[in-house]
Order: structure tokens, then C-alpha cells, then sequence
């Protein structure tokens, strides 16, 4: 096999197993060239073409040998091909880093050439927010986090009726998530104005009827007297005649209001939560409950 040097174009006969795949760095002995051959710079003789016997190494006759240190280089190299070999090989070292870089960037374009449109579409969201960035992605989750607080906050009575477990959940945390009466309705309601021992007395009598699908507990009853402008006149709470109506359960109550206020043309009914104070006990005597 035959090598040339790529500088005088001298010709040296060389074997193939002295070449490796990672190929060899060899020297010119016409020109002191130094130069990195592989096993693609080998060739098959022409006829007639003249080279170089392979170099004897043990009679140190001059021919294509491995690069050696400074200390072990002939006095037939030149010094000035020093730094021209530092420079050739600096060039190589560059080549090699920008073909690698050239083929890493082709493989992204082609990689994002071919992704989902789905992807495409996060991938210029992601540019567009800065998400490169941990810092910025932190500041995101951070901000969904605190909005799905909220969110939670503000839709808790929705989200109980969808997940009613929801409801211990709210309240481990202090947070009502209820409203009181939900579900219940207040049905044939009448009042009666009387006088008992002197003193001007109201009755409001009706029912409770309980429109959901579950058993709900009653919560404390609350009236309020309005005028005819709808002005508040006088309120009155009241406890339940029974603590828990069934589905579908219709409860008789009756509130009593001592001393109304004459100019009492409105009531108002409705539920609170807990025992507000002066909240009267139930006097009603005879409650029945019917399921229909």
C-alpha cells in the first residue's frame, strides 16, 4: 500500500496494519511534513509508479514515522514547522467540535421538524414565559398553586355539592363550605296576631319540607319582622322542633314573637348556622313529621 504527503507528494510503500481505524500521526522525510494518516489515505500502487521503501526501523532510515516528542526529534526537522503543526492541528481539533455542533443542531431541527403540533405549540409557550429558566418555572407553579387556593376558596359551596366528602376537608381547615338550610324550604306559612295577658303577641306557624335526596340537619330558625319598606323591624331565633328531617320529610314549626312591632307588614325566613344569642327553644308541642 502507498501514502503520499500532502506537501511534496513524495510516495512511501507502507503496510495497511500499521495504520489504525483512529489513524497515525507520520512525518515526511523529504519535507518534514507531519500530517494524521488513516486507513482512507492508503492506496493500490499504479503501475509504474514509484515510492519510498517501507522504513527499517532498527537501521533508522528515514521514512513515515509516528510523531515524537520535541526531546526525540531529529535535527532534520525544521523548528519553524513547530508551531505550523500546532496550528494544523488546533484547525483539526476545531473542525471536528463545529462538524459535531453542525450534526447536533440538524438532529434538534429534524427532531422539532417532526414533533406533534400539540408540542410545537407548548414549546412556544414555554419560550415565550421564559420557562428555560428554573427560576421562571418556580414563579409558574408558584402562581398556579396560589390560584387553585383560590379557586378552591371561592367555588367551595359548588365543589361540596358535586364531592360532599369535600365538606370535611374544608371544615379540617376552618373553612365553612355549606350554607345552612341548603336543600330545605319553608312551606304554608301563616301568621296570627293575638293578646295574652295584656301583652300583643305573634304566631307564625308553616313547615320545613326537605327537597334534597339525603337526611339534612335543621339548623337554627331565623325571622325577621320587616315593614312595609322592607326596613328591619325585629329578628327572632329559634331552635327546630327535631334536629334532622328525612328526604322528602315535611316538619310543623311555630315561632312566637312577643311584643311585635305594629308597623310589621313583611317576615323574612330563613337559616343560620350555630346558636346566635337569645336564640329561643322550641315551643312547639306537637311536631309531626310526614314523608310523601
Amino acid at each position: 500500500m502507498l501514502i503520499k504527503c500532502p506537501k511534496c507528494n513524495t510516495g512511501y510503500a507502507v503496510e495497511a496494519a500499521m495504520i489504525p481505524e483512529a489513524g497515525k500521526k507520520v512525518r515526511c522525510s523529504q519535507c518534514g511534513e507531519v500530517w494524521l494518516c488513516t486507513p482512507a489515505d492508503l492506496y493500490e500502487p499504479e503501475a509504474g509508479e514509484e515510492a519510498r521503501p517501507a522504513p527499517d526501523v532498527s537501521s533508522g532510515a528515514d521514512a513515515p514515522v509516528p510523531d515524537t516528542p520535541a526531546a526525540e526529534q531529529t535535527s532534520e526537522t525544521p523548528a519553524a514547522s513547530r508551531p505550523e503543526e500546532l496550528e494544523a492541528a488546533r484547525g483539526n481539533e476545531m473542525q471536528e467540535i463545529f462538524a459535531r455542533l453542525s450534526e447536533q443542531t440538524e438532529k434538534l431541527f429534524q427532531k422539532e421538524k417532526e414533533a406533534p403540533v400539540h408540542k410545537k405549540i407548548w414549546s412556544r409557550v414555554k419560550f415565550g414565559l421564559g420557562l428555560q429558566r428554573r427560576q421562571n418555572r418556580r414563579v409558574l407553579y408558584a402562581v398556579v398553586a396560589l390560584l387553585m387556593l383560590l379557586s378552591a376558596f371561592y367555588l367551595r359551596y359548588e365543589i361540596v355539592r358535586l364531592l360532599p366528602f369535600m365538606e370535611y376537608a374544608y371544615a379540617a381547615v376552618g373553612v365553612d363550605s355549606v350554607i345552612p338550610g341548603e336543600g330545605l324550604e319553608f312551606q304554608n306559612i301563616n301568621r296570627n296576631e293575638y293578646e295574652e295577658d295584656y301583652v300583643r303577641k305573634m304566631e307564625i306557624r308553616g313547615f320545613i319540607v326537605n327537597t334534597t335526596r339525603r337526611t339534612v340537619e335543621i339548623p337554627v330558625i331565623h325571622a325577621e319582622l320587616l315593614d312595609k319598606n322592607a326596613q328591619l323591624l325585629q329578628t327572632v331565633n329559634q331552635e327546630p322542633p327535631v334536629k334532622r328531617i328525612t328526604t322528602g320529610g315535611r316538619v310543623a314549626f311555630q315561632i312566637t314573637v312577643t311584643k311585635p312591632s305594629s308597623l310589621t307588614k313583611y317576615i323574612y325566613l330563613t337559616f343560620v348556622k350555630g346558636h346566635p344569642e337569645g336564640t329561643v327553644k322550641s315551643v312547639s308541642t306537637h311536631v309531626t313529621e310526614e314523608v310523601f
